[in-house]
């Protein structure tokens, strides 16, 4: 009979499960954090700040966690202090408001865009890439952490 022996694994095993919940909610906060700051990065630069309301409301919409993970959404939350949703705007903006493809300004307000600016699914790849950065550090500190 054959024998098969492995200390690295089970090191490493040791640490996924010592790596429980809390740490699981921690590595999902680094990523909402910095998915948050890439919003609003691209909220500036694209010139979408009036009053700040916006730009302000972004973050996470809580933690959710189920069997071997976490999840959360990063987009504007509330209302701004015109009672209106500040998601709504941020979706408007992305896609635009008109059904058909943009042709012609209008005459009467050259600034109305109708197919939107894609100021958040534009930029999905550099976001994904910094958020996955963000939570390899984190998940690189909290197991340096539990080594030492």
């Amino acid at each position: 009979m054959a024998r098969f022996s492995v200390n690295g694994f089970e090191l490493i095993e040791n640490q996924l499960g010592k790596m429980g919940r809390p740490m699981i909610r921690k590595i999902t906060e680094a990523g909402a954090q910095a998915a948050a700051k890439r919003m609003a990065e691209n909220t500036e630069k694209r010139k979408h700040v009036r009053n700040s309301d916006m730009l302000d409301a972004i973050g996470d919409n809580g933690i959710r966690e189920y069997v071997g993970g976490a999840s959360t959404e990063v987009y504007p939350q509330g209302l701004d202090r015109k009672g209106e949703r500040n998601a709504t705007k941020a979706y408007v903006i992305n896609y635009g408001k008109g059904k058909r493809p943009y042709r012609k300004r209008p005459k009467k307000n050259p600034k109305v865009n109708l197919t939107g600016d894609k100021f958040i699914t534009g930029d999905e790849e550099k976001a994904k890439e910094i958020v996955t950065e963000a939570m390899q550090a984190e998940s690189d500190r909290l197991i340096a952490e539990i080594n030492s």
